[in-house]
């Protein structure tokens, strides 16, 4: 929540370590976990996950069971095609191939065009 005058509210201990107990279980009994999702249904910004470290392990494994089971529900064909690969470009999947280069590219020039003179 934010208080009023914009400043992100602070958590203590305890509502901390409440909201890791809400946010595991959430994780566990959810099936595609998303992150914005558990924030409205707690009444929190997302961002107040990103800035206490006690989150970090949990919003991994919410973004890692995404990702599996939006790979897995796609194949199978049970959900929406076009929106999973939205999500999927979001956690930074991509269906280019991005090529690099390493290394110097050497060039030669052949001058075999016969002088006019």
């Amino acid at each position: 929540m934010v208080h009023p005058g914009g400043r992100p509210r602070k958590y203590d201990k305890k509502e901390v370590d409440d909201l890791l107990a809400k946010f595991e279980k959430y994780i566990k009994n959810t099936e595609i976990p998303i992150i914005v999702d558990f924030c409205a249904k707690n009444g929190i910004i997302k961002q107040t996950l990103y800035d206490y470290p006690e989150f970090s392990t949990l919003l991994k494994r919410c973004t890692e069971k995404k990702e599996a089971n939006l790979e897995i529900l796609t194949l199978k064909g049970s959900i929406n095609a076009p929106m999973a690969i939205f999500s999927l470009k979001q956690l930074g999947w991509s269906d280019k191939k991005e090529v690099e280069h390493s290394g110097s590219l050497g060039v030669t020039i052949i001058d075999d065009i016969p002088d006019e003179t």
